[in-house]
């Protein structure tokens, strides 16, 4: 039960850090098309946007809203453990806690791949094939992972609730 609670408070404190970041991507999502970005250089994710087209600043977008789809998925990884530690393990808001969190991982991160893929496209003009470990294939594992033990706690609620009803 230690190491649940220590997971709870790494967790707990991502999200108090990422309060301040959803502001941020708010505004910086709206001010990025009203100022001129020629002469800052930003970089998300191994991707530098200096360029001041409409693809460059809607890329950008994208990937700063990106940024909220992960954190959202952490809100409801918040709500699992809350349930975990009160020992209520098999009810229907952790399983549904579970698919939200599988979704927005896996979409976050068909989205940064997408979004890296265009951009070297864009800005470097070459594409190239990579093989090994990248963020972006990390992060759609995880959402397939948080998908799969949906259904293993979909299964396991439909065995316990069968198991209770036998004398």
């Amino acid at each position: 039960m230690r190491k649940i609670n220590i997971l709870k408070a790494i967790v707990d404190l991502f999200w108090i850090f990422s309060m301040p970041i959803i502001l941020m991507i708010f505004g910086f999502s709206i001010a990025i098309f009203f100022v001129d970005l020629s002469e800052v250089n930003i970089k998300i994710n191994s991707v530098n946007f200096n360029n001041d087209s409409l693809l460059s600043k809607t890329l950008l977008v994208i990937s700063a809203l990106n940024y909220l789809l992960i954190i959202t998925a952490l809100y409801f990884f918040r709500k699992v453990l809350n349930y975990f530690i009160r020992i209520k393990i098999f009810e229907e808001t952790v399983i549904k806690s579970f698919k939200k969190t599988g979704n927005l991982l896996s979409v976050s991160g068909i989205i940064s791949l997408s979004v890296s893929m265009i951009s070297k496209i864009y800005f470097e003009q070459k594409t190239t094939l990579e093989f090994g470990l990248n963020q972006h294939l990390v992060i759609i594992c995880l959402g397939l992972f948080f998908l799969v033990l949906s259904e293993i706690f979909k299964i396991a609620k439909h065995q316990k609730q069968e198991n209770d009803l036998t004398i």
